[in-house]
């Protein structure tokens, strides 16, 4: 008879524990509504890209954590093991880990809409936004790693072992050290990257022959988009040890060049007259430089080189090759005889 009664009171108090926790997630969940619907009408009155990323990215994460806390404050109404409660520990703080990466990525949002005009970005705002990136992945870094401590750390039986291994902590230190040498060097890279950016996001730069665009810096490497669509993928040392080309170090406005050879007898006049007559019809010319002149000369033929201005390299590669194209058929057409040519002296002549 007593084992029943013990029964059924433990069944009773099983119940009462499981209706108290179901009635403060369901407060929880309701208190979480109460907010992101008075946001959400905040918002409609007065929109900003920080209240609208918090709606889009916090709403999932944060009906996690409140019902929890709400939980977690009920503790002392609970008869609950101390079991469950590391356990409901741990999930809070596997909740707010995700909330605050959450938040990061919102501002992330947040800052990249501040500095960005009509689709590309200036020199100094593709600065910041660099830094914001590494930045942000060290932080995501040093936000799991937080996390995965406390967690360790609220469980007595693993605080006990992490002393143990903490004793040897200098041989471990040194092994890790010996292993991660490349790890910890990429890092420093990194930060050196994001301070002193000899590349950032959306560069134009010319790396192992290939011409292409910063897509990605993360802690570890560079992704560079290359004008077919590959991605070339280096580690972040590689632009410590070797030298590379950046096209928009400063400004994406950039100078191309075409180069032209014919003979002597050319009027380079009449040239340099239909070249700033295609230029002024051509959309992807910026009105900027715009110069034909001889640049070299040998036995045989002059060198001349044309000059122009575009917005940035897309655009100064399809100038070029329009360009380059325009003006070979100009000399074809019309001055079909000044094409290079090789010439025999009268003495020459006369042997022949």
């Amino acid at each position: 008879m007593d084992s029943i009664v013990s029964k059924l009171h433990l069944s009773d108090l099983w119940l009462k524990t499981m209706l108290t926790i179901l009635v403060f997630i369901g407060i929880g969940l309701f208190v979480q509504w109460i907010i992101f619907l008075v946001l959400k009408v905040i918002n409609k009155k007065r929109p900003t890209v920080l209240k609208i990323q918090i709606l889009n990215l916090l709403k999932t994460p944060s009906k996690f954590l409140i019902p929890l806390l709400f939980i977690y404050g009920s503790i002392g109404l609970l008869d609950l093991t101390e079991f469950w409660k590391k356990a409901i520990e741990i999930l809070i703080i596997l909740s707010f880990t995700w909330n605050l990466i959450a938040f990061l990525q919102a501002l992330e949002v947040v800052v990249k809409t501040k500095f960005e005009i009509e689709g590309n970005h200036k020199a100094k705002e593709r600065k910041v936004l660099t830094q914001l990136r590494f930045l942000k992945s060290l932080a995501f870094i040093i936000i799991i790693t937080l996390a995965i401590a406390s967690i360790l750390w609220n469980i007595p039986s693993v605080r006990k072992v992490g002393t143990t291994i903490l004793t040897s902590a200098g041989v471990i230190g040194i092994i890790v050290g010996v292993a991660a040498q490349k790890s910890i060097a990429n890092l420093i890279t990194g930060f050196q990257i994001a301070f002193t950016q000899p590349i950032k996001i959306d560069d134009e730069v010319e790396i192992e022959g290939e011409f292409g665009v910063v897509e990605d810096i993360t802690l570890t490497y560079v992704i560079i988009k290359i004008w077919d669509w590959r991605r070339l993928v280096l580690p972040l040392s590689y632009f410590n040890d070797k030298p590379f080309v950046n096209w928009t170090f400063n400004s994406k406005d950039i100078i191309g060049a075409v180069f032209l050879y014919v003979d002597y007898t050319f009027p380079v006049e009449e040239l340099r007259k239909e070249f700033k007559t295609i230029l002024s019809n051509h959309p992807k010319w910026d009105n900027n430089i715009a110069k034909l002149l001889v640049t070299k000369t040998d036995q045989k033929t002059m060198e001349l080189r044309a000059t122009f201005s575009a917005k940035d390299s897309s655009d100064i590669w399809d100038l070029r090759c329009d360009i380059r194209e325009k003006l070979i058929s100009f000399i074809q057409e019309n001055y079909q005889d000044c094409l290079p040519s090789v010439r025999l002296n009268n003495d020459l002549r006369t042997k022949l």
